[in-house]
């Protein structure tokens, strides 16, 4: 294996004070008098990198993403392992890490280059390069803490990526800068990874970690959940998003009341639900093609959504359907079995129907909900439930939009004889 880089064992530890004056006291008696509590930001980290790998490493907020870019960066030491690189280095960390606020854009780009070990004719054969990527203007010659937070962004990774490093690091940053931005430093890293560079990325950006990465690590409390392929860590990533959500809600008792005269056998989770009760929704799952429950998708994937509805009155032909809605509430796309041209039939009380709906899923980049329904021929709602569950589509090609219309596209090139030649009705026209 051709190592670029290696975590061995990694572990930080901060200490935390309850009141600044108990720092101090404790430094008085040298440890004697303990006022501090422990706090481990990351436990027993180890994996190995090969050269020429993008690896994404994802978590919620305080899992150590940070803290363990930061070690690997040798900007902080930790409190047990060893880290071991091979190679130059560049850290795109937090924002305006690394710049001087007192000292210009440019006579910070020279001061992290030297840091980077360059020399000043090295770094002058560079300058253009980096002023023409950060391309904020006469705004390079002024002190960066006049910059705005994407000024810094773009100064930082134009530095980073412009020295061609062999191991790139890169913490969030780019969720700063415009979208123009970061298609930009997308592409760079694309050129970068394929110059041999090996790219370590933190981000919440599910579709560019599935775009950018061969290989993803979930951390969660400091500890590795999982190391694996990027769909699959994502996935078990969307699914601690959700547990915690869950368990915010029922802390906070925000779940609306619901008009449905009895509770779920199985729990299912919703942001809003009415209906008269007839029916009940006490199941819902979305499955890729191995049928496995899926909440993060690459755009034209065929997925499955399955219902269950329990009924709680006898009716007639009812109709099961859902809709799915972007982040901004706008219905991407909706069905249901009347419009399937299903007939139910007569449903007597206690009966549990079950709706298979089958759709290859090419809708855009974005975040979406699903709501389920059950409801008569006429509208009147049994049971309604919005945000019962929740779906992320990615791509790794680029496109935008709403929905993902697959287009191909081709390229003809006439020659110049043909195209200076009338055609033969526009030359009988003119004769």
């Amino acid at each position: 294996m051709n190592l670029a880089l290696s975590v061995d064992d990694v572990s930080k530890q901060y200490r935390t004070y309850a009141r600044p004056g108990d720092r101090l006291k404790e430094s008085i008696t040298r440890g004697r008098l303990r006022r501090h509590k422990e706090f481990w930001a990351l436990q027993n980290i180890s994996f190995k990198i090969e050269k020429g790998s993008t690896v994404g490493i994802v978590g919620p907020n305080g899992c150590g993403k940070s803290t363990l870019l930061q070690i690997i960066a040798g900007t902080l030491e930790p409190t047990h392992g060893e880290v071991w690189h091979d190679g130059r280095i560049a850290a795109l960390l937090e924002l305006g890490a690394g710049f001087d606020p007192e000292f210009t854009g440019v006579e910070n780009v020279y001061m992290n280059a030297s840091l980077l070990g360059f020399s000043r004719r090295e770094t002058d054969a560079l300058f253009p390069q980096i002023e023409r990527f950060a391309e904020i203007g006469d705004f390079l010659y002024q002190p960066v803490k006049t910059y705005s937070s994407g000024m810094y962004v773009r100064l930082a990774f134009a530095i980073a990526a412009s020295v061609e490093p062999d191991i790139l690091i890169i913490d969030e940053a780019l969720a700063v800068g415009d979208a123009v931005f970061q298609h930009r430093c997308l592409r760079r890293i694309k050129e970068l990874h394929a110059r041999g560079a090996t790219v370590l990325f933190v981000s919440h950006d599910a579709a560019a970690v599935r775009a950018l990465c061969s290989r993803a690590i979930l951390l969660k409390a400091g500890r590795i959940v999982i190391d694996g392929k990027p769909a699959d860590v994502l996935n078990r990533y969307q699914k601690i998003i959700m547990e915690r959500e869950e368990a915010y809600e029922a802390s906070t008792n925000a779940q609306p009341e619901s008009s449905v005269a009895t509770r779920p056998v199985t729990p299912i989770r919703y942001t809003f639900r009415h209906g008269d009760g007839s029916a009940e929704i006490v199941g819902a799952e979305l499955l890729d093609a191995e049928r496995r429950p899926v909440e993060i998708v690459e755009t034209g994937e065929a997925l499955t959504l399955r219902i269950l509805a329990r009924f709680h009155a006898d009716v007639d032909d009812p109709v099961i359907g859902f809709l799915i809605k972007n982040r901004h509430g706008i219905h991407s796309y909706g069905t249901n079995t009347s419009e399937q041209q299903i007939e139910v039939g007569f449903v007597r009380n206690g009966e549990t129907i079950e709706a298979t709906f089958a759709f290859n899923c090419w809708l855009g980049i974005d975040q979406y909900s699903i709501s389920l329904a059950v409801h008569s021929r006429a509208g009147e709602a049994f049971d309604w439930i919005d945000g019962a569950l929740f779906l992320r589509v990615t791509s790794a090609g680029h496109f935008e939009g709403v929905a993902n219309l697959n287009a191909s596209a081709t390229v003809r090139t006439s020659e110049s004889q043909e195209a200076s030649e009338p055609e033969p009705a526009l030359s009988a026209m003119r004769a």
